[in-house]
């Protein structure tokens, strides 16, 4: 019987395999012609080339992996198609051992794994008497799942007859049966006459019988694949430190997503594209980014993102946060890309409630403005003010809406606006008075006296001086008087400030007063306001 072209390629790769060998290599360049070199020199040249010190995590590795064979050059292109090169990573932990530097794998992590195909061959040299296959593949490298103190990197690679070629070997002989070979008996031959299984066919081969637990052997035409590694174990860090915190809103959350060089970056870091969606929310770049933004060793970027969860989402599930930096490292004359695939989850669902006060005991008429910040704290945000029910009679459904701009202008007037809502049963009116904020000083020494000062009384009147700042903004309101609001009605009005100074104002303290019972509340959360100078460069 002639040979099939599967059986033909499996001997002439059985051939050539014996005298095989693969190397791999992780140059630190890319731009390396190892096919000059292969023909003009040696594959020891090559191999002198220098080669990375070290690897960083979530990188797309470029490595270069040379087959020499003992082989002619035309017999190993033809054979090249019926081949298939596995490429894989893995990590281990690099442990010290003694006092010197030479370190052992501990243990074995397999990170990940590719089948590259034999289109992907760069080139095939002949130098000498061998012949040399080149491939130069990329493998992205994730972070291994175990915790290592010192993790190092390997690659292993093997060649072997592509599954193609082994299956159809096997299926051509199972296509045809053994000439002059009796077809297997049927053990259940004599029920075929049983009334109750007239026109049922019913069939056992003997063969399923005397081959019930057959014993796997390794036949001796197994196909053994040719096998490399790299020399060593480079070691592996983090080039970006990335994390990530929530700010609970009312009826969203903020994200912010802190980007941290590494201190190992010995050059610079190019940040080209950082993206956050979530399948269950609506994503929102609170401040948008010009890139690629550039960083080095030290520094730290964060980004804050608005997330507002889709109505259509499961209200009691965490929403999947998906973020993804495309990144590039260079250093030592060599780029790294780096893309950081990572996921996390947040819940949406439960938002922040709503800020509360509780009215002070009635005052009197003389502690409603008093020239001091009062000792009450209240423990909201800026926002909606509600007013619980109390033992109080003022305490019934009160709610109050403050808001303003978020940035001004210097030294021009701004406004806060406030909203009075009245959900109780009666009447009611109030006051609106603003405290300031309290007084910051300035230590301005006063100049030593001579010689040294044994009496108290000498120390206390040789105390620094007390110097008072401006404060940021200027109250331009007489006493704003809110109501009479009926039930069920609301009532809106307006404060009026002067920003003084720059940036983020304190605007101290708005005292609400309920005019018929003289039950007072401190508002200390307001809105921020960012001031900015236009002349400003």
């Amino acid at each position: 019987m002639a040979s099939k072209p599967g059986d033909e390629v499996k001997a002439a790769y059985l051939t050539f395999s014996n005298n095989a060998a693969l190397h791999v290599l992780l140059p630190r360049s890319h731009e390396v012609d190892a096919s000059a070199i292969l023909r003009d020199a040696s594959l020891d040249d090559l191999q002198r080339l220098p080669s990375r010190r070290n690897l960083f995590f979530d990188e797309r590795a470029h490595l270069l992996v040379i087959l020499k064979a003992e082989i002619l050059q035309g017999d190993l292109q033809s054979l090249l198609s019926s081949l298939e090169l596995t490429l894989a990573a893995h990590a281990t932990d690099a442990v010290p051992q003694g006092n010197g530097n030479a370190a052992s794998a501990s243990g074995k992590h397999d990170l990940t794994w590719k089948t590259v195909p034999f289109s992907e061959a760069v080139d095939v040299v002949s130098g000498g008497e061998h012949t040399f296959v080149i491939w130069k593949p990329e493998l992205d490298l994730p972070r291994p799942r175990a915790r290592l103190q010192r993790p190092a990197v390997y690659f292993t690679v093997h060649l072997s007859l592509s599954s193609d070629i082994l299956t159809s070997s096997k299926n051509d002989r199972l296509l045809y049966l053994d000439s002059l070979e009796p077809l297997p008996a049927n053990v259940l031959e004599a029920l075929q006459f049983t009334p109750s299984l007239t026109g049922t066919t019913v069939y056992l081969p003997e063969n399923r019988l005397t081959k019930v637990a057959p014993t796997t052997t390794r036949g001796q035409d197994d196909v053994k694949p040719i096998r490399g590694a790299s020399k060593r174990a480079f070691p592996i860090v983090p080039a970006l430190f990335t994390r990530i915190r929530y700010s609970g809103l009312a009826d969203s959350a903020v994200a912010s997503l802190h980007l941290e060089t590494s201190q190992v970056i010995t050059g610079s870091l190019l940040i080209k594209e950082v993206k956050l969606s979530s399948p269950e929310a609506r994503v929102e770049s609170l401040n948008p980014q010009a890139w690629p933004m550039q960083s080095f060793a030290g520094d730290e970027t964060v980004l804050l993102f608005k997330l507002v969860k889709s109505t259509l989402a499961a209200k009691d599930t965490p929403s999947s946060i998906t973020v993804r930096i495309n990144a590039t490292v260079t250093q030592d004359e060599s780029q790294t890309d780096i893309t950081v695939n990572w996921q996390t989850t947040v819940d949406l669902s439960q938002p922040t409630p709503k800020p509360t006060y509780t009215w002070s005991r009635p005052l009197s008429a003389s502690t409603i403005r008093p020239p001091a910040r009062p000792s009450f704290q209240g423990d909201s945000k800026a926002g909606p003010l509600d007013m619980p029910q109390a033992s109080s009679p003022s305490d019934s459904g009160i709610t109050f809406h403050i808001w303003t701009t978020s940035i001004i202008p210097l030294r021009l007037d701004f406004k806060i606006y406030v909203q009075c809502i009245n959900r109780s049963d009666r009447t009611r009116r109030f006051a609106i008075v603003v405290l300031e904020p309290k007084k910051r000083s300035m230590q301005i020494q006063a100049s030593s006296s001579t010689g040294k000062h044994h009496d108290l009384v000498a120390k206390v009147f040789d105390s620094p001086l007390q110097a008072q700042q401006p404060p940021d903004v200027l109250d331009l309101n007489p006493d704003v008087r809110i109501g009479p609001v009926a039930p069920g009605a609301s009532y809106e009005t307006e404060l009026k400030f002067w920003a003084a100074t720059t940036g983020v104002l304190d605007l101290g303290i708005l005292r609400i007063v309920d005019l018929d019972t003289r039950q007072t509340v401190d508002v200390r959360d307001l809105p921020d306001v960012v001031v900015l100078d236009p002349s400003a460069p």
